[in-house]
């Protein structure tokens, strides 16, 4: 029951060019039986991505693919494949160390930048799968320093500096000097692989600069220190887009592998993804009728209702129902009527479709038409379409084809 409950829900990734990650028998074998469905596309698009990142990077700034929430919900260890197959990346990050665990043991050997906070008793894994552990707490350090003369070699680790975002990090002037005196305690235990940092507000201009302008304090004591800082970092997707100028050595980048910017994208990106699902009912309503738990939706004319596969327990937003989000039905748009946990319903009035129709709430419909997610996270105040994409649980599950 649980296998064939798994087997009716997919997920569709293309990456041509990679025949490892071609999985298109499958993809074809159940493509009848799918309830909801993301799909990336044949063309390659994150293929074409990456490549179109790497392009625009300054001479001697490195990519960082940020690999966090499973890859921003569209799967985590075959993007890290693809992103392997490029000579260029030589780092990738995640944002938890269990998800770093799960790279290694999907066979990626490159260095993985853990970026987020750690309880101690995760401690040993950063030494036993041979990660860099971002460090931004007074004693983690020599707490890790304890642990590598156990095991006999250097814990690799980034230097995180607080600048605002008020998370994890080392604020510079007293706080940073105290850590440099806990670095030279156990400084024969430890590699230090870089430094970096996380703008608050790209959108705020004299924030982010008086961020930046912080950052480099930070960067600047712990030089004066004399601490071998081989990279500096600080600007994310938004940050890279919005300000290129602050690059230094590397840029790490999410979002920006499956979506431009939102809003006004300067059209380098191509959006990769695409959640679908089919129509499994049609029926007329009378204005007057009501819709889902609780008579949610009026209906104040007649209409035609479609119901859909899939609910807010799929991840469907459901503030993107009472939104009346568009959505793509034999490439028109359609409108978000009423939710459920398993099921939807759309207003179809004057399309001609019928049961078995594909339904897209964003990406790009069979027809090529696109329905942006950065767009439709826009109706509801979401400041990203990855937000749409890392709310999709496993219930979609991921096809690679």
């Amino acid at each position: 029951m649980f296998i064939h409950f798994l087997l009716s829900l997919r997920l569709f990734f293309d990456y041509t060019s990679h025949s490892r990650l071609n999985f298109s028998t499958r993809g074809e074998l159940y493509a009848n039986n799918h309830r909801k469905l993301v799909f990336a596309h044949r063309d390659g698009y994150i293929e074409k991505n990456i490549a179109s990142i790497l392009l625009s990077l300054p001479e001697g700034v490195e990519l960082i693919p940020v690999l966090k929430n499973d890859a921003f919900g569209l799967g985590m260890a075959p993007v890290a494949k693809l992103c392997a197959e490029f000579s260029e990346i030589s780092t990738m990050a995640t944002a938890q160390i269990g998800e770093a665990v799960l790279l290694r043991r999907a066979g990626i050997e490159h260095e993985i930048l853990v970026m987020g906070g750690c309880p101690d008793f995760l401690n040993p894994l950063v030494l036993e799968y041979g990660l860099t552990l971002a460090v931004g707490r007074p004693g983690l350090l020599t707490s890790l320093a304890y642990l590598s003369k156990a095991a006999g070699k250097r814990v690799k680790i980034e230097i995180k500096i607080e600048t605002g975002l008020h998370r994890i990090g080392f604020m510079p002037g007293a706080e940073l000097d105290e850590f440099i005196r806990e670095v030279r305690r156990n400084f024969d235990d430890v590699e230090i692989c870089g430094v970096f940092s996380h703008f608050a507000d790209t959108k705020d201009r004299p924030r982010t600069v008086r961020q930046y302008d912080e950052f480099m304090k930070g960067v600047a004591q712990l030089r004066a220190a004399g601490l071998v800082l081989p990279r500096a970092h600080i600007c994310s997707s938004a940050a890279y887009e919005d300000f290129r100028e602050y690059s230094l050595d590397a840029v790490r980048i999410g979002r920006r592998l499956y979506m431009d910017a939102p809003g006004s994208g300067n059209g380098e990106i191509v959006e990769a993804a695409s959640f679908r699902s089919y129509i499994t009912n049609l029926r007329r309503l009378r204005k007057g009728d009501t819709l889902s738990y609780n008579r949610e939706y009026f209906c104040d004319r007649d209409c035609l209702s479609a119901t859909v596969g899939v609910g807010y327990g799929d991840g469907l937003n459901e503030a993107l129902v009472k939104a009346k989000a568009p959505v793509l039905v034999r490439g028109m748009t359609a409108r978000l009527m009423g939710c459920c946990m398993d099921q939807c319903q759309i207003d179809v009035t004057g399309i001609e479709c019928e049961i078995g129709d594909e339904v897209t709430f964003f990406g790009r419909d069979s027809f090529g038409n696109l329905l942006s997610s950065q767009k439709i996270a826009l109706i509801v105040g979401g400041n990203e379409g990855c937000g749409l994409t890392s709310a999709l649980n496993s219930r979609v599950q991921r096809i690679y084809r």
